[in-house]
């Protein structure tokens, strides 16, 4: 009888191991798929972020246009520098950016570079000097409205799936 009894609770704790193996392997493949969805929150929220910056990157460049078209000289030469290091700063902080994204941000902080110091130079614009400036300002907007429409048709293409 005793031998009996061990034969049954042999292949009752085999069972109650093949049990335990098989609620592991299905716990491990859970938490692969928490990982998966975690990793995935974690590139949607910091593109999101991108995105806001980007917008915000956009509002101070048209912000430096109007002070310039305003002749306001010393706000403009402070709000080109600002926008060139937060240009800099974009660029240094999102590794996820394309190259031609990282190389239309470097052309928008030279000319934000150059109406700083061109700002900073001067008291009062002449007309010609006003044309050129705003020129130089309206290419950071176009680069930085473009690349911003950019990620934003991107994070919504990736919502529609």
């Amino acid at each position: 009888m005793l031998a009996r009894v061990a034969d049954w609770s042999s292949v009752a704790g085999a069972f109650l191991g093949a049990v335990g193996l098989m609620f592991s392997i299905l716990a491990f493949m859970a938490a692969k798929g928490a990982r998966r969805s975690a990793e995935e929150a974690r590139r949607d929220v910091r593109n999101l972020v991108a995105a806001d910056r980007f917008h915000h990157l956009n509002s101070s460049a048209s912000e430096l246009f109007s002070h310039i078209e305003h002749e306001n000289l010393a706000v403009a030469s402070f709000l080109a520098r600002d926008l060139r290091f937060e240009i800099n700063a974009a660029i240094t902080r999102w590794e996820f950016l394309d190259v031609d994204t990282k190389e239309h941000f470097r052309e928008a902080s030279r000319l934000a570079q150059q109406v700083g110091e061109f700002m900073h130079s001067k008291n009062e614009l002449e007309a010609k000097d006003r044309v050129k400036v705003l020129k130089k300002c309206d290419a950071i907007l176009a680069i930085l409205s473009g690349e911003s429409g950019k990620m934003q048709s991107g994070l919504e293409s990736k919502g529609d799936l």
